[in-house]
């Protein structure tokens, strides 16, 4: 039986990969505080109207409010306690400088969930978002990596998750409702879809830069019709279309005309 070997040039760049990944724990890094995206998430996008999120850390009753609801948008109108950007269960388990910010977008007809997270100095303030999902009690049943077309620039390429998650309806029987969750990574000048390809930039960076730099995950998720639907990806273009112009930083926005 013939054995192929791995082709010298594949074995030359998995050496290096793991040089830099290596080197990237060793070196001293000064962390760069600019992100690649703008943290702020816009009140509406055309016919779409946006609801920032805020959390109560109450462990007994960790409930979840839209800031239209409140009077106060940062004070929890049952306890009076401060209210947070982040669930009690991301507080707990990522460094504390890790930043949020989660709205809901409604029109007519659906809504659509928006998260931006940035992370902090720590490299696990972002980990892999099939970790978040499945801890959520949701099953993802397939991906695929989807070119978003954009205006004046390559298409976006983002990741989508599709995913289901079983309840129980008014008459106590058992359902599905089946979801979507696309995203994608920002850093300094750079994106991507790929959570090793960041980790990747990430170390580079830290080894050839000696700078960390605050990378964005921004998630938009919202529900498919059906198990088998391929509908949502209209909508999923439509309004990532509008919302990424939003997070262009001015710099980038003027680069962009």
């Amino acid at each position: 039986m013939e054995v192929r070997s791995f082709s010298p040039h594949l074995i030359l760049i998995g050496l290096m990969v793991l040089t830099v990944l290596a080197l990237s724990f060793t070196v001293d890094v000064s962390l760069s505080d600019q992100p690649g995206v703008r943290m702020e998430l816009p009140s509406s996008l055309d016919h779409w109207v946006g609801d920032e999120l805020r959390f109560s850390h109450d462990p007994e009753n960790p409930k979840q409010y839209q800031v239209s609801e409140l009077d106060l948008p940062d004070i929890d109108p049952e306890t009076g306690d401060p209210l947070f950007r982040m669930s009690l269960s991301e507080y707990d388990a990522l460094p504390h400088d890790t930043e949020f910010r989660k709205s809901i977008y409604t029109n007519d007809v659906s809504s659509i969930f928006v998260s931006i997270v940035l992370s902090g100095q720590e490299r696990n303030s972002i980990h892999r978002p099939q970790r978040c999902l499945t801890g959520q009690g949701r099953t993802i049943v397939d991906s695929e990596v989807f070119d978003i077309p954009m205006l004046n620039r390559d298409p976006l390429t983002v990741e989508i998750l599709k995913s289901q998650i079983k309840y129980q309806d008014a008459d106590g029987e058992s359902r599905f409702r089946y979801e979507y969750y696309a995203y994608w990574f920002v850093g300094q000048k750079r994106e991507t879809h790929s959570h090793y390809e960041r980790m990747f930039w990430l170390a580079w960076d830290r080894v050839i830069h000696s700078v960390a730099h605050r990378w964005a995950y921004i998630a938009v998720a919202g529900d498919r019709e059906a198990e088998d639907s391929e509908e949502y990806k209209e909508e999923l273009i439509d309004f990532v279309q509008k919302l990424y112009p939003t997070l262009l930083l001015d710099e980038d926005a003027e680069g962009e005309g």
